[in-house]
């Protein structure tokens, strides 16, 4: 069984997220990709 663990820190916010659930972790960096593209085009 394979255990995904991501870590995104951005000045004083650090996010950890941690699953063996494959689907689970693709949806979660979907929802980060999408949020940080949305981002950047309002910037």
């Amino acid at each position: 069984m394979a255990e995904y663990v991501f870590k995104i820190k951005k000045g004083e916010i650090e996010i950890e997220i941690s699953s063996d659930d494959a689907k689970f972790i693709e949806d979660e960096l979907a929802k980060w990709r999408e949020d940080i593209l949305k981002r950047s085009r309002e910037a």
